[in-house]
C-alpha cells in the first residue's frame, strides 16, 4: 500500500529562523509530535517535542531567541507518496526515527509517523516492534519507559551482541570492535539479501537480538547477484584491506556465524546456497565453542 493516505491538505511548517517558542506552541495547539522546518521551498529540518525538551530544556536555552535551525535534526529522511509502507518502516527503523515528511516534485506533501501506521493496522505488528525495539537499543525515546526486567534483557542483549563482536575481532586480528561490527554486518547482510524471505527471518531469529531490526529491515531476496567475490570486495573497500584479507576475514566472520546459529540453521542455509557461500559457513573449526 502506497503512502498517498497520508497526504495532508495543511501541514505546520516554520522556518529555520524561527525562534522554538513558536515551534512549542504548534505543537501544543495542533496536538502533533513535531513540526516540519522548510526554507526556500524545501524540507530543511524537524523538531520534535522530544528535541524541544532534550535540545532546548536540557541544554537551559532560551526558547523565545533560540532559533530553530539550532536544534533541528537536518538532513531529515523523507519519502515520496507513491513510496509504500514496508519503505516508510524500513527507513524508520534505518534511521531510528518516528515520523517521515512526504516530499512530491521538492514540496512538502504530507508526513507519516508510526503511530499512523500502528493505527492503520496495515503493517504487521512484527514489523512495528522492529521499529520500537531499534529506538530502545539506540537508547531513544522509550528507553526511559522500560521497567528493570526489561533493562536487564537490553544488557543480556548487549553482553551478547559484544561477545560475538569481541570474538571475532580477536580472530580476524582486527584493530577496532567497529571494523569487527562492520565486517559482520557486511556478511549477514549478503547472506540475509541471499535466502529466501522464509529462510532468512529462520537466521535471523537466531541472532544477537541487537543485529536482528537492521537485517528485517532489508528488501527480501533471494538475490542471486550476491557472490562470494563481492562480499570479499565490500570487506576490502570498507574495511581498507587488501583483497587477501578480506578473504580471511570473511572466513573467521563465517566461522563465527556458524558457532552463533544452530547446525540445522546452518544446513538449511547451505541448502539455498551455491557452494561459492556454503564455503563460508564451513570454517567453524576456527572456534573451540559457540558464542552466546
Amino acid at each position: 500500500m502506497s503512502l498517498e493516505w497520508y497526504r495532508m491538505p495543511r501541514l505546520v511548517v516554520l522556518n529555520s529562523s524561527a525562534p522554538v517558542l513558536d515551534a512549542a506552541r504548534a505543537i501544543e495547539s495542533n496536538n502533533i509530535g513535531a513540526v516540519v522546518v522548510q526554507d526556500q521551498g524545501c524540507v530543511t529540518g524537524i523538531v520534535t517535542d522530544r528535541d524541544l525538551t532534550v535540545r532546548v530544556v536540557g541544554q537551559g536555552l532560551d526558547p523565545k531567541t533560540t532559533p530553530l535551525a539550532t536544534v533541528m535534526t537536518t538532513p531529515v529522511a523523507t519519502l515520496a507518496p507513491t513510496d509504500s509502507q514496508s519503505d516508510a518502516i524500513r527507513l524508520m527503523q534505518q534511521r531510528n526515527i518516528r515520523r517521515i515528511p512526504l516530499v512530491e516534485g521538492g514540496r512538502l506533501v504530507g508526513i507519516v509517523t508510526l503511530d499512523d501506521l500502528l493505527l492503520d493496522e496495515t503493517i504487521p505488528l512484527d514489523q512495528v516492534a522492529a521499529v520500537i525495539e531499534s529506538q530502545i537499543g539506540e537508547g531513544g525515546p522509550a528507553a526511559s519507559l522500560r521497567s528493570p526486567a526489561a533493562q536487564r534483557g537490553a544488557a543480556r542483549a548487549q553482553a551478547t551482541y559484544g561477545r560475538l563482536r569481541n570474538q571475532l575481532q580477536a580472530d580476524a586480528r582486527l584493530q577496532t570492535s567497529e571494523q569487527a561490527e562492520t565486517a559482520l554486518k557486511i556478511v549477514l547482510e549478503s547472506l540475509v539479501r541471499r535466502l529466501t524471505p522464509d529462510e532468512a527471518k529462520d537466521l535471523i531469529a537466531q541472532l544477537p537480538s541487537l543485529l536482528q531490526p537492521g537485517l528485517r529491515a532489508l528488501l527480501p531476496g533471494p538475490d542471486r547477484q550476491i557472490t562470494r567475490q563481492g562480499i570479499e570486495a565490500e570487506l576490502s573497500k570498507r574495511l581498507d584491506v587488501a583483497p587477501q584479507r578480506a578473504a580471511e576475514i570473511l572466513a573467521v566472520v563465517g566461522a563465527g556465524i556458524a558457532q552463533s546459529v544452530s547446525p540445522g540453521q546452518i544446513e538449511d542455509m547451505r541448502g539455498q546456497l551455491p557452494e561459492e557461500l556454503r564455503s563460508i559457513l564451513s570454517d567453524a573449526q576456527r572456534y573451540s565453542a559457540p558464542i552466546g
